[in-house]
Formats: structure tokens, C-alpha cells, sequence
């Protein structure tokens, strides 16, 4: 039959057999069969049921509900097809991957059919290689686009444990030195809370790193200690830095280790650079910043990643505002590093912390914290140019005022628990202590009634009296506190006898040197120290006071070599007229008694003057004249001539 008189079938209505041969179907002119059917002699099955075509409509006809579902329908068939492609590449990519890290890390990752793989970072690869990738998130208020960590950290997969596998100790020991370290160090830096509940291997598995920097601290070896801290280094070095791997365990590791960094020091501080890391870190967890606070909208292109807690814990506002108390600390003791920024955010920690919820170190925490802001906007360059570099803002005397007045309002507000720790007046104290000194610090202009005169010898007298407050606290310790005193706490010390020592040797008139040292005297308060901190040893009861070979004697033993040296430095600035009676205990210079190491450690000059900590800062303070502001080679009368 001529196809021309053949009628093509209506849409939809093909029959079977052209249907699936997806050819076109002609209805011949008797209406029994199709053309194509009929030729090859095939039975012509009609259309099982008919395809309609979709009528068009015109928007404005169209529900609105119907219109609104054809509108999603487009994306979001176009975002599954592109799901489906990102699934694929990342598979595709994933072990290629591994194998390029296994090969830069030394690592061949073993494959198994019972579970996940370990890559070259120590972190799993799940059966679904999309779980591993960032979280792609856009904050629509600043524009920027983030990469953040994956919500699920797998901290069970973590390579810490097996680095720490290497050391051993028995539970009933490790939970003695947990005890310690609760009883000692953390009343004098309380930047985290273990609950009574938590023994030592619960503290392992959950804070691995914190446990071995609590360990380290806490051990009566110092053979062990010095061990542990290679291994501690180790982590830092290789998980943190090289492998980029941050989690909330490494940060409280890390301030920990810091906080108590003159337990570790052999030979260079590294406070400041650990500071600095854990602030990385701080940065990388995010938890400087409260999570409500940008406006993020996840990239709908890539798989969706489990949500994001709401608000921070109490955990995380802790940790921050110790990462912010760690920045001071390093500030005090080695002015080279300023202290963090402080930001509403951490206001809002610091009121969190105020209120003492979970326990009373909260607030002892929050308390040091706010004494450390005081102090920082006297001893910050920023800060000081703010407050004193322009003659044309407030005079010096009333804003020390008002920073005196927001201490007394500290004090005041604190629960009697709190106020009765030691490091709580310690801290009081000291803040008091700055305050006044940059009171005295200040010329104040001289008048004609010569009340400047008595208001110069006046700051003078409150400066002695804080610092006779401080030196009272500090003696004042239980003897089992002093093995917990942090690098802040030392630097307070430091900056206390410097203070001592110029009041001891500050030509003015009016002011009478002898009360001075009859009062403070900076030699019997260093002979007193010494004496506490040589009897250390015996009370944290070490075993291996010298160490290794090649390494410097324990800590008490170093800390006695220093004040030893700062009493050295002391005496060489002490004029003639003014020398003291021979100390209790000997000079580098006078060499013999004291702590006898049997030669592990010299005093050279590099052992006393390489302590930046100790003796840098208090060599430069000691030789800068701030409190002299008489002309040279003059003589200024305390009354003004009638």
C-alpha cells in the first residue's frame, strides 16, 4: 500500500510493536492494522493506554499551589542530577586522595571489609566519601563564602590515643595525680571543669591530649615528665601544625600546656608561640564567635551535612574566655604578643561564667579575667596611648580612679567561697598594685602650696601597701598550692620585687628608704621564696630531681637558679651606701650551698640571663628611671621655698 495514503496514528496511540521499535506508526486505510505490521507480517497490538500530551496553560489560569509546585520542580530535579554528579567525582577522587597522602605522611592505609579505613590524618573514610568534605555555608551579611569543618569530628577515630599508647600508668596513680592536679593547679588557673565524677581513664578516653599534659604535670619522675613532653611536642608539631587536625581536646591540651609552660622549658620559652596556636585554634572550632551570629545558608549543590548546634556550651564560652586569659598571661610575662581583642562575645561568656552554674572556679575564672582587663588597659601600648597620650582627655588621676573603683565593685560582688581562694586575692592585689604604679608612674605638676609633693609621697605609700598586700598573699599559700602556681602568677612575683626593689632604692624626698625596707624588704622576701620553692621537691616528693642526661634539673631546682640570679641582678644595682647584710642563701657570684646538683646544671651567664621570663623584663625594668622625673643633676626640695 503507498504510504502517502497511510494516516499517521494519533500521539499516543502508536501501536505496540512501533512503539518499541521507536518507529513512526501508520494506520492503514482499512483500519485493521499499521503499515509496518502488515509488512512483516507481525500481529498489529494496539496502544495499551494513551500518552496524553500535557496541555499548555497560561500562568495566570494556573493555582496558585500548582504554580508554586512547578516552580520547585525545575531545581530541584536539576539539583539531585547535580548531587548525583558531586557524589560521583568525590568517589572518584576520594581514593586517589588517600594514596597521594598515605605517600606524603608515610602512611599505607589499610583496607578492610569489617569497617571503615584509616587515611594519612588518622580520620576514617566512610562508605560515603560526600560525609568527609567541608561544609559549604554562605554568610549572607558579609558576602563570604566558608569552608567550615565537618560537624561530625569522629573523635573515637582520632590519632591521639595512639599517640599516647606509649604511656602507661596505672589507674590508681594516674588517678592520685588527677587529684593533684585538681587540689594544686586548677584553683590558680581554673580553665576547665572536671566534675568530682570523672576519674582519670574516663578523662583519658574522652580528653586523651588534656590527660597527657595533666599527667606530665602532675608526674613525681622527671625523667617521665621530660618524655611526656617530647610526646607532647610530637602532637603539636605533626597533628596540630602539619596535619591541621583541631578539635576541643587539642585546645584545652594546648592552654594547659602553656599555662604551666615553665614546667617544660628547657632552654627557649615557647609560651608565646603556643599561646598563639591555641588562638588558631579557637579560630579554627569557631567558638570565638556565638553561632547565631552569622547569617549562613548552606550551598544546596552538595550533600546535606548534619546541623549545627544552636548555641555554645558552657564548655566552649570556658574555653574561649581561657584562650583570652592565656593572651594575657603571655602579655605579662613576655610583652610580645598583645592580648586578644576582647569582644562582646566574650562579655556575654564572661556573664555565662559570672553566674557559677556548673561550679564555683567559674567565677574564680571570670574573676581573674576581669582583673586581667584592668590591667591590660594599663599595660597594652594601644590602650596607654588611649588613655594617657593626649593632654586633652581626662587626667591620668581619674581614670585610675575609676579603674580602683571597678576593682572595689569585683571585690565586693564576690561569693565568700571565691574571695577566701588564694589566687582570687592574688589577683586583687596585684590589679591594685598596677593601678597605683602607673599612678606613680605619672608627673603630677607641681604647685606653689606643695600639696603635689604630699600627693606624690601619698601614691608612693599606696604602691608599698598593695605590694605588702601581695607578698602577704603569696606566703600566705598552702605549701601544696605553690607546685600549681601558673606563668602568670610568676610574672606577678617578678614584677612585685621589681616594684619592692625601686621603692627600697627611689631617691626622693620625703620618702624613707629605712621604713621601706623594714617593711619589704625585696632580700628576706627573696631568701623566704627561696626556702618555699627549694622545699618543693620534697613535697611533690620527685624522685629524679636532675632529670635526664642533657636536659636542666626539675623545675624547683630551676626556679631556685633564678631567684638565686635575681637576687645577683639585684645586688649589682644596689647603690654602695645601700648594700644589705649577706642573704641566707648564696649568689651565682658567691657560688656554693643552696640546692647542690652535682654539676647537671652551671649558672653561666647564659643560664641567667637566657630566662626571658625572669630576667630580661626585670633587668629592663630595673634600669628604666619612670619614677624620676627631676631634672638631671638637681635637686628638688620636698617643700617650695617661701
Amino acid at each position: 500500500m503507498d504510504p502517502s495514503t497511510c494516516s499517521p496514528a494519533p500521539y499516543g496511540q502508536a501501536c505496540v510493536g512501533c512503539s518499541r521499535a521507536k518507529c513512526k506508526c501508520f494506520y492503514r486505510s482499512d483500519g485493521t492494522t499499521c503499515e509496518r505490521c502488515h509488512r512483516l507480517g507481525k500481529v498489529c497490538e494496539p496502544a495499551l493506554a494513551a500518552r496524553k500530551r500535557k496541555a499548555r496553560s497560561q500562568p495566570a489560569l494556573q493555582p496558585p499551589a500548582q504554580h508554586h509546585q512547578a516552580e520547585q520542580l525545575f531545581p530541584s530535579r536539576l539539583e539531585e542530577k547535580l548531587d548525583d554528579l558531586v557524589t560521583l567525582l568525590r568517589s572518584q577522587s576520594a581514593a586517589k586522595q588517600g594514596q597521594e597522602q598515605a605517600q606524603v605522611f608515610g602512611h599505607t592505609p589499610k583496607s578492610t571489609s569489617e569497617g571503615p579505613t584509616l587515611d594519612g590524618y588518622g580520620y576514617s573514610k566512610s562508605s560515603t566519601p560526600a560525609a568527609d568534605g567541608p561544609d559549604v555555608v554562605l554568610d549572607t551579611t558579609a558576602n563570604v563564602l566558608h569552608l567550615l569543618r565537618p560537624a561530625n569530628s569522629r573523635t573515637s577515630l582520632s590519632p591521639i590515643p595512639g599517640d599516647i599508647s606509649v604511656h602507661q600508668i596505672p589507674d590508681d596513680m594516674a588517678q592520685e595525680q588527677l587529684d593533684l592536679f585538681r587540689r594544686s593547679f586548677l584553683s590558680g588557673f581554673p580553665f576547665i571543669h572536671i566534675p568530682t565524677t570523672t576519674n582519670a581513664a574516663e578523662l583519658r578516653h574522652q580528653r586523651p591530649f588534656l590527660w597527657l599534659v595533666i599527667m606530665a604535670l602532675t608526674t613525681k619522675s622527671v625523667s617521665q615528665q621530660t618524655e611526656m613532653g617530647e610526646t607532647i611536642w610530637h602532637i603539636i608539631s605533626r597533628r596540630i601544625v602539619s596535619q591541621h587536625l583541631a578539635d576541643l581536646d587539642l585546645l584545652l591540651g594546648m592552654i594547659c600546656f602553656a599555662g604551666w609552660s615553665h614546667y617544660f622549658k628547657q632552654d627557649k620559652p615557647f609560651m608565646t608561640t603556643v599561646s598563639q596556636l591555641a588562638v588558631s585554634l579557637a579560630f579554627e572550632l569557631g567558638i570565638h564567635q556565638d553561632t547565631s551570629t552569622p547569617v549562613l545558608r548552606r550551598s544546596r549543590l552538595l550533600p546535606q551535612m548534619p546541623a549545627r548546634q544552636s548555641t555554645r556550651t558552657m564548655e566552649e564560652r570556658r574555653t574561649m574566655l581561657a584562650v583570652f586569659h592565656l593572651t594575657s598571661s603571655t602579655w605579662a610575662a613576655y610583652r610580645k604578643t598583645e592580648p586578644l581583642r576582647w569582644t562582646p562575645y566574650m562579655d556575654n561568656c564572661l556573664r555565662f561564667l559570672s553566674e557559677g552554674r556548673e561550679t564555683h572556679l567559674d567565677i574564680l575564672l571570670a574573676t581573674q579575667i576581669k582583673c586581667q582587663i584592668i590591667t591590660n588597659q594599663l599595660s597594652c601600648p594601644p590602650a596607654g596611648e588611649l588613655l594617657g597620650g593626649d593632654s586633652s582627655r581626662a587626667p591620668w588621676i581619674f581614670l585610675t580612679a575609676a579603674l580602683l573603683r571597678q576593682l572595689d565593685d569585683i571585690r565586693q560582688n564576690l561569693p565568700a567561697q571565691v574571695e577566701s581562694e588564694s589566687s582570687t586575692q592574688l589577683y586583687l592585689h596585684h590589679t591594685e598594685l598596677k593601678v597605683h604604679e602607673s599612678l606613680v608612674g605619672k608627673p603630677r605638676p607641681l604647685d606653689q602650696a606643695g600639696l603635689s609633693r604630699f600627693q606624690r609621697l601619698q601614691d608612693l605609700e599606696s604602691v608599698l601597701s598593695s605590694a605588702e598586700r601581695w607578698v602577704a598573699d603569696i606566703f600566705g599559700m598552702p605549701s601544696h598550692e605553690w607546685i600549681g602556681i601558673t606563668v602568670d602568677v610568676f610574672a606577678q612575683f617578678s614584677q612585685c620585687m621589681v616594684i619592692l626593689f625601686k621603692l627600697a632604692t627611689l631617691d626622693e624626698p620625703g620618702w624613707d628608704l629605712e621604713n621601706v625596707r623594714r617593711r619589704a624588704d625585696v632580700f628576706q622576701i627573696l631568701d623566704r621564696a627561696y626556702e618555699i620553692i627549694d622545699s618543693g621537691t620534697a613535697i611533690l616528693g620527685i624522685v629524679d630531681t636532675d632529670g635526664p642526661q642533657g636536659s636542666l634539673p626539675c623545675l624547683f631546682s630551676k626556679t631556685t637558679y633564678l631567684i638565686r640570679a635575681v637576687k645577683a641582678l639585684f645586688l649589682a644595682e644596689m647603690p654602695p651606701n645601700m648594700m644589705p647584710p649577706a642573704a641566707s642563701f648564696p649568689t651565682p657570684d658567691s657560688g656554693g650551698g643552696g640546692n647542690d646538683t652535682g654539676g647537671a646544671f652551671e649558672f653561666t651567664e647564659d643560664a641567667m640571663l637566657g630566662d626571658e621570663f625572669f630576667l630580661n623584663m626585670m633587668h629592663e625594668d630595673i634600669l628604666d628611671p619612670t619614677w624620676d622625673f627631676r631634672p638631671e643633676s638637681s635637686y628638688i626640695p620636698a617643700f617650695p621655698p617661701l
